[in-house]
């Protein structure tokens, strides 16, 4: 019975869609090195932000909190950014639970590459979470096509 048990779970896991490996999205992100702000500097990939928008656009907030546990920093930073962007009634308890997380990951800011914490990361967001946008304020296309509906508001109309 045990046996059975163990072997039916992960089937169920892979029922969900955005779980799964095959969630292009998510397998867009997983190859993205490092966090990036709008700019193109010479060098500078900004698949990080570009992404961003995508995620804004055809994610909930759902999807985001479930992010920010994934293993791997870039997701886990990418739930952040969403998180910061969409759920403004739970940005800082949310930013405060992962201000101390120590993993590592690239910033590229333009021409410029640091290396900062997701923890680091997460405090920036609390300050502004714009502040890889333009001038650091929320995009005049605000709120992303979602329907004409933020996606805070898609994820409780639907509950």
């Amino acid at each position: 019975m045990l046996l059975l048990v163990g072997l039916a779970a992960p089937v169920f896991a892979q029922g969900d869609k955005r779980d799964s490996f095959f969630d292009p999205l998510l397998r867009r992100l997983r190859v993205v090195k490092a966090l990036s702000n709008y700019d193109r500097g010479f060098g500078s990939p900004n698949d990080f932000y570009v992404l961003s928008k995508e995620f804004l656009a055809e994610r909930s907030v759902k999807d985001f909190r479930r992010m920010v546990n994934d293993r791997n920093p870039i997701i886990k930073a990418m739930g952040l950014l969403c998180l910061a962007q969409t759920d403004a009634d739970q940005l800082h308890l949310t930013l405060a639970l992962h201000a101390e997380d120590n993993e590592e990951v690239y910033l590229w800011q333009g021409c410029n590459v640091s290396r900062i914490t997701v923890g680091e990361f997460a405090r920036r967001l609390t300050s502004n979470p714009y502040f890889l946008d333009p001038e650091g304020r929320r995009p005049a296309t605000w709120p992303p096509p979602n329907n004409g509906m933020h996606p805070t508001a898609v994820t409780t109309a639907f509950m």
